[in-house]
This record gives structure tokens, sequence and C-alpha cells, in this order.
């Protein structure tokens, strides 16, 4: 039960959603619940074209979840959350109106009643616009936000919740990096005609403490960072917000990504893996999710990447936001002096290369996530990509180590090719990579074999106050 609990469901996240008890089903459903689970993709495609516009949008949309019509084999309907889960989030929204009447924090406070309020109404545009502005030493996030569990077109949003505390030296630190976004999009490895010349308001980069997760925040692998909301009206106005819990991230350093680098890298490699590498490039990934193409147009249609590529999307954007992590803190080393950013960011050649050997080791410990995790997907389709151009180079020990330039190459090569995929809506071309890179090859899988004793993952343990210093 207690690798039920860490998965939300008897299928391992890190094993490719396979059953790990008997009586269910062998593997998990794809379609997790949000579609009929013997509905096809072709039926639904079907259905969808027969819809009007507006009907379209709601099948497809973030807060529904679809259900056959009674009587019918061939039509179905799409049933709003509010009405789906009605009795839960009834009492939610009761507890979150409760929560609000007993905070001074005015940020929070309204918050927490359009919160309760998209709970009963199924809108989550306003409570989006107020968790933006959300300005409390207690920093929230509660609702149906990430669509990593649709599998089949990675429509529909879970939900969850982090109670986090704020960081705020830390916060103001990062926040330095924010101010350049524009820059980094000005000069994206892309054709010009897809780069945004005028991105949304600046948002912040929050750096908090985790004490507490649930739902689809507490499921599986631990989240180290998250970028929401997913709502492009809402990233198009005031950008996104990227929560960073750095707890978290410095556990899994730690634990896990440190014992595989000292199995995976030469010894001379293992000087330069460190933290401040690690969650800088974690800090990047997040800024990423908000650069590159959100709105597009396809055939004529204004549509968005996550539309056109469907199922592929989480895993193509997961890769972007990371290759794109690295090609943007790249070029702040290599403009540092002039953006002033010298006292938040190191330039010299060591730095660089710091950043690079720490994100090696880091893709091994992505790797192990499995290929039904997007971010597990997104980390073969670059580490494949990387090995093909010689960028990354396995020795004959096992190891591992880089080729400077190259891989500063491979980088821009490969962040080209995923934003360019994303700008045009390409679901052949992400369907090609992935088909060709976004799988475990046979000389992988045998250094994986070198790290069964060690963990792929942490479990955190929330404990109350009253635990970690009891009351006499």
């Amino acid at each position: 039960m207690h690798y039920f609990w860490i998965n939300k469901s008897p299928w391992s996240t890190i094993d490719d959603f396979r059953a790990f008890i008997p009586g269910v089903p062998a593997h998990k459903l794809p379609g997790a619940n949000f579609y009929p689970e013997d509905m096809t993709k072709e039926q639904f495609e079907k259905w969808v074209g027969s819809l009007l516009e507006k009907e379209q949008a709601e099948a497809k949309g973030f807060f529904t979840v679809i259900r056959r019509k009674p009587g019918s084999s061939d039509q179905f309907i799409a049933v709003p959350y509010s009405q789906e889960y009605k009795d839960d989030l009834t009492r939610a929204a009761a507890l979150l109106r409760e929560a609000a009447g007993a905070t001074g924090n005015e940020s929070l406070r309204k918050f927490l009643n359009t919160r309760a309020d998209a709970f009963l109404s199924n809108d989550y545009y306003e409570s989006d616009m107020a968790w933006m502005d959300l300005n409390s030493p207690v920093d929230l996030t509660i609702g149906p936000y990430e669509t990593y569990n649709d599998e089949i077109f990675g429509y529909k949003a879970a939900f969850e919740a982090y109670v986090n505390l704020r960081d705020e030296e830390e916060s103001n630190k990062f926040a330095v990096l924010a101010r350049h976004l524009q820059e980094i999009e000005d000069n994206l490895p892309i054709d010009a005609q897809y780069r945004n010349p005028k991105l949304g308001a600046a948002a912040p980069t929050v750096i908090v403490d985790q004490i507490f997760s649930s739902g689809d925040g507490a499921h599986g692998i631990a989240t180290a960072a998250y970028n929401l909301p997913n709502d492009e009206r809402v990233v198009n106005q005031k950008g996104s917000k990227r929560i960073m819990l750095r707890n978290i991230q410095e556990a899994k350093f730690r634990n896990v990504l440190l014992p595989i680098a000292r199995r995976m890298l030469t010894r001379d490699a293992m000087v330069d893996v460190n933290f401040e590498s690690f969650f800088t490039h974690i800090v990047a990934h997040e800024l990423m999710h908000g650069l590159g193409p959100h709105q597009i147009k396809v055939d004529g249609r204004d549509t968005t990447p996550r539309q056109e590529l469907k199922e592929l999307y989480s895993a193509i954007e997961e890769a972007k936001a990371d290759i794109t992590g690295l090609f943007a803190l790249q070029y702040m080393m290599e403009h540092a002096k002039s953006l002033n950013l010298t006292k938040v960011l190191p330039s010299d050649d060591a730095a660089q290369r710091q950043l690079y050997t720490t994100y090696l080791a880091s893709m091994f410990r992505s790797l192990r996530f499995g290929l039904n995790d997007a971010h597990g997907k997104g980390m073969a389709i670059q580490f494949n990509f990387l090995i093909d151009h010689r960028a990354i180079i396995q020795n004959s020990d096992g190891t591992y180590q880089l080729d400077g330039a190259k891989f500063t190459q491979g980088v821009r090569d490969l962040d080209h090719d995923l934003l360019t995929i994303e700008a045009q809506g390409d679901y052949g071309a992400a369907k090609k990579l992935q088909n060709e890179l976004g799988v475990i090859r046979p000389s992988l899988q045998k250094s994986f074999d070198r790290l069964k004793d060690i963990p792929t993952d942490i479990e955190p343990v929330p404990v109350t106050a009253d635990e970690l210093a009891p009351k006499h």
C-alpha cells in the first residue's frame, strides 16, 4: 500500500505505468478516466469535428471529462468538472472560503475566494489571474493544472495542491534573470517570424520551501518546480509564474544526482558537479516555458502548439524548456557584464563547463523516470540527439563526458528543431522526433544497470509543526 500511495494508483510511474499489484489492467489506461475506457482517438476526433466551435473548445478544454451520450455508440458529451466532481468540489470550496476568512493577506484572500468560486462555476480565468497576483508568505497552489495524465491528447487537467513558504531573498536574486526574457526571446535560434516581439508582462519567479503537497502534486516523481497557469489567455496577459521548490531540489541533488554522477561521469568531471548549477538550470527551465510559440496559425487557423501536437506536446515542451534553458543561460553568461548579471550568474569558462556537466549528470536522473513521464521522454530526445552529434561521449569504461564545443552547438541545433515544431504545430515532425529519439537505447540501458541500488527519486514526507517542535 505504501507504493500505491506514492503513485496514487496501482501503476508505477517510473516503470512506464506498469501494474505492480494483481487484479488490475497491466498498464494505466491512457485516458485516465478523463474519457470512456473504450473510446478511440478517431471516434473522439470525428465527434469533435461535428461540433460548433464553442462546443469543440469545451470538448478539448482543460476542465471537462468526456462521457458517452446515453444510447449512442459514437456520440459523446463534455461534462464540466464542476458537475462531474460536484460533491468533492463543493466541500473544497467551503474549506477555501473558511481559509480566506482566516487570513489577513488580501491577495491570498482574493485567490482563495475566487478559486472557491471556480470550483463551482468551472471558470478558472479570474482565479488564475488572482493566483498570478498572489503575494503572501504562504504561497498556495490548488486546482486542476497539469495535463500529463491525459496520454491520449494531453488536454485534460488533473487536480493538485501545494502549500509552500516563500524565500524572498532568493526570489529577489533570481528575479534579475527574468528581466531579460524579451532579449532571450529576440535571440532564440528560430526563424525570426516565430519570435514573440512582445512577451506578456514580466511574471515572478518565486523560490519556496514546500511544506505540503497532494493530488497530482504528490503523484509519482516529486515535483521540483512548476510553471503555471496553462491557460493561454492568462499567459498572454500576465505571463506565467514559476515556483521553484528549493528544499525538494536540494534533497534530489544530494540523495539521487550526486550518487549517479559518481558512477556515470569521469573522475575529472565530478569536480564540476554542483547544486547551484543544478538549481539555476531548473530556474531557467521554468522561465523558458513562458518563451517560444504560444499562439500560432496552422492552415490559417488560430491555434496553439498544445492543441496541434496533442498527446506529443508535453514531452516536446519539456524538452524545449530544458534545452532552451541551457541556451538562455549560455547567452546570459556570454553577455553577463552588459546585462548586469555578474552578481547573479558567474560567466567564466568554468561556470559554463559546470552548467553542462551538472546537466549531463541530471540527464541520467531524469531518464530513469521512464518514457511515460513527459520529462523522461523529453530528456531521452535530448540525450540521444546530443549523443548522435558527438556532444556527449560514452567511454569504454561506461562513463560519459562532454565535448564542450559540440555540446554548445548541439544545444542550438536541437532548440531550433523543437521551437520550429511548436511554431508550426507540426504533429508529423513531433511524432518522427519522438519515435526516433524518445527511446532508451541498449547502450544507455546497460549504463542504467549500474544504478539499480540508487533511488530513482525521493519521497517527501510532510510533518506538522508540533512534530518538529513538540509542545511541552
